[in-house]
């Protein structure tokens, strides 16, 4: 295969910043070229950098996922308390995450369904 040379204009103080990175990872920069072209040929297409701003929009979406998750925390055990299913008081004890593990959470979960179920009024 022919091999071409190509010479390309970069600022100094960013070439050096990179080649201190290639030098660290032991990779030249024609790697890194010859990696980039073969990307391009074999896609047809320049390879995504992500960008700032897309860096933070995507870190905002991230955040606005876990607010919902953290929202929704205790959601199930509120509704059964609604239809009667288990007792108020877990269904408080259960939406509070504080700093309980998930395990002590439920755990103190089922020891409330226990003693709703131990106290309950049986019809004989």
């Amino acid at each position: 295969m022919a091999m071409v040379q190509m010479n390309v204009r970069i600022d100094a103080r960013l070439k050096d910043d990179v080649d201190d990175v290639l030098r660290r990872d032991g990779v030249s920069a024609s790697d890194v070229v010859r990696s980039v072209w073969a990307y391009i040929a074999d896609r047809g297409q320049v390879p995504h950098l992500e960008t700032s701003a897309e860096e933070r929009a995507r870190e905002e979406e991230r955040r606005r996922r876990m607010a919902l998750v953290d929202g929704s925390a205790g959601l199930v055990p509120r509704e059964l308390a609604k239809v009667g299913i288990i007792g108020e008081h877990n269904a408080q004890s259960a939406s509070t995450l504080g700093d309980a593990s998930p395990r002590r959470e439920r755990d103190a979960m089922y020891d409330q369904l226990l003693d709703d179920y131990l106290t309950m009024e049986r019809s004989e």
